[in-house]
């Protein structure tokens, strides 16, 4: 038996209600093999798993306490009459909380909505910032719920302070807002002047919870305009169009002026116009081109008794006749 203690690895502090590891070695045992180990937090003995490796003995458990208090790990190891003893003190918290909750998690819009947020003794809770009174006190926040609020999230923070050290908890929650359909007017213009069979998207979109559906349908009529996909816009689509967002909540409407031009007649006839001359320039320059050069291909021989004379043209049966001579 070495004249060392063993070396006993635990937690300075853990949770009430919480398994944390115990372990405890010690070296130079001979044999290894032959000692015992106990492993005991306060008066309860733990279920050790002991393992020896050459001279080295290493026992390992998990602990758990039941209510908030200061205890001792105790780690023993026997090899024969003698014995080596360490103890640890180990302090269990508690750390309830937070519970953050909202008195209607599903509120109308006007209606007052109350959001508390609590935890235990000793926690201090901080809600979207504010702080609660003192440690151990819940924190409330009240609020007119509005369209804006709707999936708003609030945050609590929990600390509680053990052993110098600072131990955090969040926790969030969302709130949904019930509000009626609302078209964006910024995003739905009220007059659109589009050029016929071009292709445009209807940006109408409309807000709302329970989510709305939206139908921009032309007055007088059924035909139904196609909202937030492209389409082929056509002469006859020209008119009033009503756009419809409808749900549980209410019903909200925005008319939409529509004025498809046509074509310019003019401006077309003159386009076809100029690429027709265009075409004939260009046909007319390829043909010189292709002449000119057809022209000046033939067959020439010199004569070689005078330097003097000029080059005349052969035909392609005197040029050959020539040769033979």
């Amino acid at each position: 038996m070495p004249m060392t203690r063993p070396r006993l690895v635990v937690p300075h502090f853990s949770e009430v209600e919480t398994s944390w590891p115990v372990n405890c070695t010690l070296d130079g045992l001979f044999p290894a093999s032959e000692a015992q180990v106990q492993l005991a937090l306060g008066d309860q003995m733990l279920n050790a798993t002991v393992v020896s490796h050459n001279n080295t003995l290493t026992a390992t458990a998990t602990a758990k306490a039941e209510q908030e208090s200061t205890q001792e790990i105790v780690c023993n190891v026997t090899l024969g009459d003698v014995s080596r003893e360490t103890r640890e003190k180990v302090k269990a918290y508690s750390f309830q909380g937070p519970n953050l909750t909202l008195r209607e998690p599903n509120a109308t819009e006007g209606t007052t909505v109350t959001v508390t947020c609590a935890a235990g003794p000793r926690v201090q809770v901080t809600l979207d910032g504010v702080p609660a009174a003192a440690p151990g006190q819940p924190a409330h926040l009240q609020l007119n719920a509005t369209a804006k609020d709707d999936r708003r999230t609030f945050f609590c923070n929990a600390t509680l302070e053990v052993h110098g050290v600072i131990l955090h908890r969040n926790r969030s929650v969302q709130l949904r807002v019930l509000y009626g359909p609302k078209i964006d007017r910024d995003k739905c213009p009220q007059r659109l002047t589009w050029k016929d069979r071009t292709m445009h998207i209807l940006q109408c979109q409309a807000r709302g919870n329970p989510n709305p559906k939206l139908q921009c349908l032309r007055e007088g009529s059924m035909f139904k305009l196609p909202v937030g996909i492209p389409f082929l816009v056509m002469l006859n689509y020209s008119g009033t169009y009503y756009c419809r967002a409808a749900s549980s909540r209410g019903t909200d409407i925005l008319t939409v002026m529509m004025d498809v031009q046509g074509r310019n007649p003019t401006a077309i006839t003159i386009a076809l116009a100029l690429l027709t001359i265009l075409g004939l320039v260009i046909l007319a320059a390829a043909l010189l081109y292709v002449f000119g050069v057809q022209k000046r291909h033939d067959i020439y021989h010199v004569r070689q008794s005078s330097t003097q004379m000029p080059l005349e043209p052969k035909q392609p049966d005197e040029a050959v006749a020539l040769e033979l001579s």
